[in-house]
């Protein structure tokens, strides 16, 4: 059985020079004209959203980041944005065609990234979580190596859940820490 430094050490290791960061963040039309401080937007799955917007317990927090980040991941592998789309909020939906989820990722799958080293890793927060006009903001990382995984996801309650409402990735070198 392979641990998890293993797994997360695999990770992609095709990656070189201007692969090192690759940013994948794209506001829809109409979302943007709206709310340009929202970020980026794709999708994910998603959890209850109560009637008062508050913020999730931690546990849900980390559910709604893992499980939007593999849903992108599935999207890539597979090259069908569909259900990334159908998991995000109404808005979201009418602002990103699976076409359009392609097109914004194609990045992703043209690089061969693989994501998929983030379910061995906890998501951590870089950022307090935030609760802005009924939306909430999760912006972090996966410390996988030798690139670590930032986020920059936004949900928005849609039919009583979380749904996304935006999705911001990209890849970056895994801080090494200070020699002691």
């Amino acid at each position: 059985m392979h641990n998890r430094a293993h797994h997360a050490s695999i990770f992609n290791r095709k990656l070189v020079g201007s692969l090192a960061f690759i940013s994948v963040l794209m506001m829809p039309i109409a979302a943007a004209a709206q709310a340009p401080q929202a970020p980026a937007k794709a999708a994910a799955p998603s959890l209850p959203a109560p009637a008062q917007a508050q913020l999730p317990p931690p546990e849900a927090m980390i559910i709604l980041i893992r499980s939007s980040i593999v849903a992108l991941s599935q999207a890539n592998v597979t090259n069908n944005y569909t259900v990334l789309n159908a998991l995000g909020s109404r808005e979201f939906r009418a602002s990103n065609s699976p076409v359009q989820l392609a097109n914004v990722f194609q990045s992703f799958r043209t690089n061969k990234i693989d994501l998929s080293p983030i379910v061995y890793v906890n998501p951590q927060l870089t950022v307090p979580p935030t609760l802005v006009n009924r939306r909430l903001r999760l912006v972090g990382n996966f410390p996988t190596k030798p690139m670590q995984v930032n986020f920059d996801l936004t949900f928005e309650p849609d039919d009583g859940l979380w749904k996304l409402f935006g999705l911001g990735v990209n890849l970056s070198n895994t801080p090494t820490p200070p020699n002691h």
